[in-house]
């Protein structure tokens, strides 16, 4: 009975065993391989180059959900998905963010509050706590990923302002903010 015993521990407990990889329904999260070695945990992921894959998000790529882990190349990582896990998650902050702010996507995959800058994002959140610094974790309410399409302030010609707001449109975004 021990020698079963020991065969068994030998094929499960040897490495770890994740039973959310293959195919099929996920109850907040799933399993990936990192395509980018990380040291930090609660980064924003992206899909990565195969569908087993997560790479880091950057500003204006489509979010995933939160990479919880950290780890090398190849390693399996969990992936809270953003619109489906059933809790507040933990972000990383790319500059100070006040409790109540909208939270975007920023690069290096972690988040931002109203971008300042013309560009795609995604708003994913709604901080719950502040982030003082760069690099700081906050306690964010997500929500699925909804693009925004961040412009310039408009020029007062008419016929370049609507060139410029039908040019953003055709790009569909959930949300157009045209900066002061």
């Amino acid at each position: 009975m021990n020698t079963l015993k020991n065969i068994l521990l030998a094929l499960f407990c040897a490495r770890p065993v994740f039973a959310n990889v293959a195919t099929g329904v996920h109850e907040g999260g799933i399993t990936k391989t990192l395509e980018t070695a990380t040291t930090t945990r609660h980064l924003i992921g992206k899909a990565g180059s195969t569908e087993a894959e997560v790479d880091l998000c950057d500003a204006a790529d489509l979010p995933l959900g939160v990479i919880t882990d950290e780890g090398t190349v190849g390693e399996p990582v969990n992936i809270a998905l953003l619109g489906a896990v059933p809790s507040t998650l933990l972000m990383v902050a790319s500059k100070p963010i006040s409790a109540g702010s909208s939270v975007y996507t920023a690069a290096n995959g972690k988040v931002q509050d109203q971008p300042t800058l013309a560009g795609d994002y995604y708003h994913i959140g709604y901080a719950l706590t502040a982030a003082a610094s760069d690099g700081e974790r906050l306690e964010v309410c997500p929500v699925p990923p909804r693009k925004t399409k961040v412009m310039n302030t408009f020029s007062g010609t008419t016929s370049e302002d609507i060139a410029n707001l039908g040019a953003a449109l055709q790009a569909a975004p959930d949300k157009i903010i045209v900066l002061p």
